[in-house]
């Protein structure tokens, strides 16, 4: 019998039916091993696609948004226009903020003029929420060279969902951008966690609007970022530009983990100018790449270090620091931060906590008869 152009087989005599034909074996053969490769490469796919997305946090720049469409570029400020700017929120961080104060006199002496005509005394202002710092806080923020400038909180975004309670006042750093209203022109903002250990003159000349540094992390898998870190960054105050920000803050997507400096490197993200790390000195740095630390804090090319982990000071708000004696109860509690500081990871950042040590150490030596006058004329706070 003929069907279908081939000849019929009819089925073999016997119980069981006959073999399939070699060439019909050798297709299923075939096509079995192809399913079981595409199904076993759509499982590895997914599973490094989900071990890739969960291992990597992203950053604003995994989602860019165009938030504006004006870019500058600057002609070099006016030397007597210039500003380094910090942030006080809370007394908590007063002893870090003077530590910050008494190492910019060091290399910024307002008092005297420089002994090279080139260089300049840049202001140093210091931000405070009114109503949060005290009296006897900004006494000793003057007493150490800072100009306290009040400005209004700003709160975060989104009712400050997803936010750490440690970032809740970061927002009001978007304050930066309105200190043209004080003539200034350029400015380096330098958190309260920093120590300057060198000037930094050539920043205030650099022609852009917006620079940063990577930033770092100890995170697996992160490392050096293409990102930037908000502890230290330059830039051109702006009324408009902070208008700009407020205006965009609700409706720009980032992680609200990293709170201003993620909305930052949204914002700034295609203009940023990448600076040196010698200017904000993680101490990530010298776990990711010690030979890049060693290089930096070897050299004299350190400008800033940063102190972003473990910190010589408490970073908690507690409770006792709120009533008459706070100040030497926080005296007592950083003396026991720095120690801690020095034995975390082996002793791997003694040094580096010896350095805010010795500085802080002399700012308590160098002005006491400032800090105990603020003392007197504030007891009780």
């Amino acid at each position: 019998m003929k069907r279908y152009n081939f000849n019929y087989l009819p089925l073999s005599s016997g119980e069981w039916p006959s073999s399939p034909p070699s060439w019909a074996a050798t297709l299923r053969s075939r096509h079995t091993w192809l399913y079981s490769a595409l199904t076993a490469a759509v499982a590895l796919n997914l599973i490094l696609s989900w071990a890739w997305w969960h291992a990597v946090p992203l950053t604003p720049l995994d989602n860019y948004q165009i938030l504006k469409d004006e870019m500058r570029i600057d002609a070099p400020t006016d030397p007597n226009a210039t500003a380094i700017v910090s942030t006080l929120y809370n007394d908590m961080y007063t002893l870090p903020v003077l530590t910050l104060g008494h190492s910019l006199a060091i290399h910024y002496n307002t008092s005297s003029p420089t002994n090279q005509p080139s260089r300049h005394n840049p202001r140093r202002l210091l931000l405070y929420i009114p109503h949060r710092i005290s009296p006897l806080s900004l006494c000793l923020a003057r007493a150490v060279g800072w100009e306290p400038y009040p400005v209004s909180f700003i709160a975060p975004p989104h009712n400050g969902k997803g936010i750490g309670e440690r970032f809740g006042d970061q927002y009001t750093k978007l304050s930066l951008w309105t200190l043209d209203q004080l003539g200034i022109e350029k400015l380096v903002y330098v958190d309260g966690d920093t120590l300057v250990r060198g000037r930094f003159d050539e920043l205030f000349a650099l022609p852009f609007a917006f620079g940063a540094v990577p930033d770092a992390w100890d995170i697996a898998g992160r490392g050096f970022s293409v990102a930037f870190n908000a502890g230290v960054l330059v830039l051109r105050p702006a009324t408009r530009v902070f208008r700009a920000l407020l205006a965009h803050m609700e409706d720009a997507r980032f992680p609200p983990g990293e709170a201003e400096q993620a909305y930052l490197n949204l914002y700034f993200g295609a203009e940023a100018v990448k600076l040196p790390y010698v200017y904000n000195a993680n101490l990530v740095i010298k776990v990711r790449s010690p030979s890049m630390w060693s290089f930096m804090s070897r050299s004299d090319a350190l400008r800033i270090v940063h102190y972003t982990k473990p910190k010589p000071f408490p970073f908690q708000r507690p409770e006792k620091y709120h009533g008459g004696g706070w100040l030497d109860q926080a005296r007592e509690e950083v003396a026991r931060k720095v120690e801690e500081a020095k034995a975390y990871h082996g002793g791997l950042y003694r040094e580096e906590m010896g350095w805010w040590e010795e500085t802080w150490k002399a700012m308590e030596r160098e002005r006491k008869e400032e800090l105990e006058k603020c003392e007197r004329e504030h007891k009780g706070w």
